[in-house]
């Protein structure tokens, strides 16, 4: 059960890192609502664009950026190029949440996976599904929940019962106090309406909703509606740091170009208006998928493609099975390789594949 009290006003401190966080975090912030308190928007890069195109009118108060990348596929030496100035990340989000609290009355600070969002004297929590991270290293493993110590709770998008958890032993409780395991968060619903009567506003209302005149010649065409193409076949659901999430997307792409039937490509990039060229007519391209959309593509789709991120799993297990999942985890990323191989244990997705290795035309 998620502790809640009307009138509380909370702060919602999201990492830039992919839009997974954003996307729980969202959902976490309707519960919120739902139960009375007044939320708070706090982030920067592309989980900030994707709130505000979540919701429009939403004021998003700008946090310093992790910026973080992947330049090699080496997750501890990309760790270690960056270290430094996630260090620095860190000490300026204090600064922030710090006045953000002051500025706002803040009653509760809840952080995203942001290491430096907490505030002495306001109750801090951090939302995570990793109390235990896969370092394979025991001295680093040791430091991580020695310094997650001076938050006050830690909340774990997951359900109570072991059993039953898509985390595994990534948020198992030991060492730890203040452990609530608050169940699944995802921003999608299972929809009960006929897709074909749900109308998209296109960018160009998103736009004018938000006061931003726009330029006919900058803008993709709007959709015309929340409806699947017929028959759809592939959905390529991408996200994550660059220049992975790149490098994925071009191999998609080329083999989706060869294979018969109706595809469509999520690109994971709010706020962009950027196109790729040459794409055959039965490949439908979307650089930002909003809750509606992705609620009517996602069980449509005979087959998704996508990161083994957590916040992923849980948005398509919100609206479909998973037994649709292709899963390409994130090279060198410990976690998204241990919950691919748990989901394929555990609720037999189609396959795991590394990236070099996708081939999607083993599906015919």
């Amino acid at each position: 059960m998620l502790p809640t009290q009307p009138g509380q006003r909370t702060l919602i401190c999201i990492l830039d890192w992919g839009l997974g966080h954003a996307s729980r975090s969202l959902a976490l912030a309707q519960v919120l609502e739902e139960a009375g308190e007044k939320t708070f928007f706090a982030s920067c890069g592309r989980a900030k664009k994707f709130i505000e195109q979540e919701r429009p009118g939403t004021v998003v108060y700008e946090l310093p950026a992790y910026d973080v990348t992947y330049p090699t596929r080496s997750m501890p030496l990309n760790v270690a190029l960056q270290l430094p100035r996630w260090l620095q990340t860190i000490w300026r989000e204090r600064r922030c949440s710090a006045k953000l609290v002051e500025e706002l009355g803040i009653d509760r600070i809840v952080s995203d996976n942001r290491f430096g969002c907490y505030v002495p004297g306001t109750p801090s929590i951090f939302l995570t599904h990793q109390l235990h991270p896969i370092t394979h290293s025991r001295p680093v493993s040791w430091l991580y929940r020695k310094y997650l110590q001076r938050f006050d709770g830690f909340w774990v998008p997951d359900y109570a019962r072991v059993e039953e958890r898509v985390s595994g032993k990534l948020s198992l409780a030991d060492g730890y106090f203040g452990v609530e395991y608050i169940g699944p968060l995802s921003r999608l619903r299972r929809c009960e309406n006929n897709p074909s009567e749900l109308q998209a506003p296109g960018v160009a209302a998103d736009q004018r909703k938000r006061g931003i005149p726009a330029d006919p010649s900058d803008l993709p065409p709007p959709l015309a509606t929340l409806s699947a193409p017929p028959e759809l076949c592939v959905m390529a659901l991408l996200s994550g740091p660059e220049p992975m999430r790149s490098q994925l997307e071009n191999i998609v792409v080329a083999q989706l170009k060869t294979i018969l039937g109706n595809h469509v490509l999520i690109r994971g990039l709010p706020g962009s208006f950027s196109t790729l060229p040459d794409l055959p007519n039965n490949i439908v391209v979307h650089n930002f998928a909003d809750a509606a959309l992705l609620t009517n593509l996602l069980p449509a789709a005979q087959h998704i493609v996508c990161r083994s991120g957590y916040s992923t799993l849980m948005d398509v297990y919100a609206v479909t099975e998973g037994n649709k999942l292709i899963l390409v985890p994130t090279p060198g990323q410990t976690e998204q390789i241990y919950l691919a191989e748990r989901e394929t244990q555990r609720i037999g997705c189609q396959w795991i594949a590394r990236q070099e290795d996708l081939n999607l035309q083993k599906l015919y």
